[in-house]
């Protein structure tokens, strides 16, 4: 396991939505943001799931430690804060994992060598560690729940873990 994980808003959401956000913990203990992801995730306005991450920060396994300095810019202008400031975090952080979604912040992140994970194999991981039964069900609510990932990803994925 890597000693530190950091995540991008995207995956939060993601699995905050579906009821799933709890994963994290059981897969990865504590799970850092920046200040940046912490405000995409928890932004003024009401949404399904938002309260579980609210939650994950009181109960102190969602970790915001506050402001990190960089001035390291990406390579695509296009990175929301929330990716480029992840981002910028796990270079300063040898052997961390992102858990990030986005295409370009994943391009980004693998041109700085940097481990990546994204949701659909957080998912998968999570059946194979025990915490649940299926993998699939657990991804067919993703796109209901408003997230998308491509279909080819999530049948790697399955057949990854042999679903």
């Amino acid at each position: 396991m890597r000693s530190v994980v950091i995540a991008d808003a995207g995956p939060l959401i993601a699995l905050s939505r579906i009821d799933a956000l709890d994963v994290l913990r059981h897969l990865f203990g504590q799970v850092l943001v920046t200040e940046e992801v912490r405000d995409e995730a928890l932004p003024a306005a009401d949404y399904l799931g938002k309260a579980l991450i609210a939650q994950a920060f009181e109960a102190g396994w969602l970790v915001c430690p506050g402001p990190f300095e960089t001035s390291w810019q990406p390579t695509n202008p296009g990175l929301d804060a929330g990716e480029r400031s992840a981002i910028a975090v796990a270079l300063k952080m040898p052997d961390c994992l992102l858990i990030i979604d986005d295409r370009a912040g994943r391009a980004e992140a693998k041109s700085h060598h940097i481990a990546i994970i994204g949701t659909a194999a957080v998912i998968g991981l999570a059946k194979l560690q025990g915490l649940i039964p299926a993998a699939r069900p657990v991804l067919d609510r993703l796109q209901p729940a408003g997230y998308f990932i491509h279909p080819r990803i999530i049948e790697a994925v399955l057949q990854d873990i042999g679903e």
